[in-house]
């Protein structure tokens, strides 16, 4: 490759009628000068550079021709002439048209696969375009739908609370009844209501599976709602939360357990999501002087995935209709 680089930038200074007749010719003064403005005007720019067929690869490592003179150029290409001719790979019969054959291969290459490269670049560029006008294709509909279901649950809630507000019989004996009462009087009514029922009704309808460590006869469960598509469940006993037994989720999340093929559903299960609703009423049970001592753990309490979502939607949207 080195020989053919020198060989190429000799036959731009000096021709002939064979490379042979090039290779001796003697090197004049005129030669040297066009040499030297070659070397000034193109070589020592890597951009112009970058157009040679042997500056790929292998080429960075050969000599640096723009360090050498025209004669010495010259001199180089012989002995490696010479050297070629030993090894049985050049003949001087031909007058080394074999070399200039190969250069032009190489030069034909180098044009192909540019070509190439272009048309690559071409397709991947293409590609990229359909992908982003694609991508937001699909972010509008997703913003769409995203809007659309926000505004259906905004509208099914408020048409809930509006229901909820016509104060419907309860029996004033019952537990929702005594619920919404002690909510009035602590000024805590969620904006879009809350239900509490018995650990064990809920059980004997299939709603809840288990709650670890929990006695289901004395123990409450109650699910609320202060905002849009958020809802909090939390266990008590009586008018006392069980520290750490309340979680915060949405309905998204249901949705999400519905996906991945999820049947049932754990609450309580860590620290973090005991809730402020938790706190504020455990402080305010401390300041009445009840009792904290509620028996045993809070426990992991597991639900039914659909029916705890049926429950959901009976009580917060399906009354609204």
């Amino acid at each position: 490759m080195e020989t053919k680089r020198c060989v190429l930038y000799i036959i731009r200074i000096q021709t002939g009628s064979n490379l042979m007749e090039v290779m001796v010719k003697p090197v004049t003064e005129e030669d040297e000068i066009r040499w030297e403005s070659l070397v000034n005007e193109e070589l020592s720019n890597p951009e112009t550079r970058k157009r040679n067929a042997y500056t790929d690869g292998a080429a960075n490592s050969l000599i640096d021709i723009t360090s050498l003179s025209y004669p010495q150029l010259k001199q180089i290409a012989l002995e490696n002439i010479q050297e070629l001719m030993q090894r049985g790979r050049l003949d001087r019969h031909n007058m080394f048209q074999d070399i200039l054959n190969e250069i032009a291969v190489d030069i034909r290459n180098k044009h192909r696969r540019r070509v190439q490269r272009q048309h690559e670049l071409e397709t991947v560029r293409s590609t990229i375009s359909h992908l982003e006008e694609k991508q937001r294709y699909l972010q509008e509909k997703l913003d769409a739908y995203n809007n659309t279901y926000e505004q259906s649950l905004t509208t099914l809630q408020n048409k809930s609370a509006k229901r909820n507000g016509l104060k419907k019989f309860h029996n004033p004996f019952g537990k929702q009844a005594g619920h919404l009462r002690e909510l009035a009087r602590r000024g805590e009514e969620p904006r879009f209501g809350s239900y509490k029922y018995s650990a064990g009704a809920l059980a004997s309808k299939g709603i809840l599976i288990s709650w670890d460590g929990r006695n289901m006869k004395e123990d409450d469960i109650t699910v609320s709602s202060n905002a849009i598509n958020e809802f909090v469940i939390e266990g008590s006993r009586g008018q006392i939360v069980i520290p750490g037994a309340c979680t915060r989720f949405t309905w998204d999340e249901l949705l999400e357990a519905e996906y991945e093929g999820r049947d049932v559903i754990e609450f309580f299960v860590d620290d973090d999501e005991k809730g402020v609703m938790a706190n504020n009423r455990k402080s305010m049970d401390v300041r009445r002087g009840k009792s904290m001592d509620l028996g045993s753990r809070r426990g992991v309490l597991k639900v039914d995935r659909r029916a705890f979502s049926e429950l959901l939607s009976k009580k917060f949207w399906r009354e609204a209709s």
